[in-house]
């Protein structure tokens, strides 16, 4: 299915998204400690400026409509609520932690699990949304995508 252009801007903040776990997944095999420290410093800030405002306007707006035209319990709404908790636990783990060798594991993890969730909601979500929203309530939520999720600069790329 095309992906309805109001959708768009969260499937751009995705492509932001891989970035990051593209690089994280290719750099930090190879990285030693000064560039793994870089590279979750780079994580942290991409958390807080792209992941935390794209993954609450997927719950509070994308989520909160979808939830009422499925049942309950549905694996659509609960993979995309566990996996944003999943990430938050891992980013949490990173800071909580002084062992670099605990934080890299958990950064591979993360540039992981971001990779395969991005893909499954562009596969699995959207296409869920599109068929079941309403093009008023999809309407909505491109409003509040774009009022409340900032404007991403890209993600730095990986090194060559």
């Amino acid at each position: 299915m095309k992906r309805d252009e109001r959708l768009v801007r969260l499937s751009w903040d995705h492509h932001h998204g891989l970035v990051m776990a593209r690089r994280i997944l290719k750099e930090l095999p190879e990285a030693d400690d000064a560039a793994a420290e870089e590279l979750y410093s780079d994580l942290l800030a991409f958390w807080s400026a792209g992941l935390l405002p794209h993954f609450r306007v997927e719950g509070e707006c994308l989520l909160a409509r979808l939830v009422r035209h499925v049942p309950g319990g549905d694996e659509t709404i609960e993979r995309t609520t566990h996996d944003h908790l999943d990430m938050a636990a891992l980013v949490s783990r990173m800071r909580d932690t002084s062992d670099p060798a605990e934080r890299r594991e958990a950064l591979g993890e993360f540039g992981q699990r971001l990779q395969d969730h991005i893909r499954w909601e562009e596969r699995v979500l959207f296409e869920v949304t599109q068929g079941k929203l309403t093009d008023g309530e999809l309407d909505a939520l491109k409003e509040d995508v774009d009022a409340y999720v900032p404007e991403l600069e890209a993600a730095p790329q990986p090194r060559e």
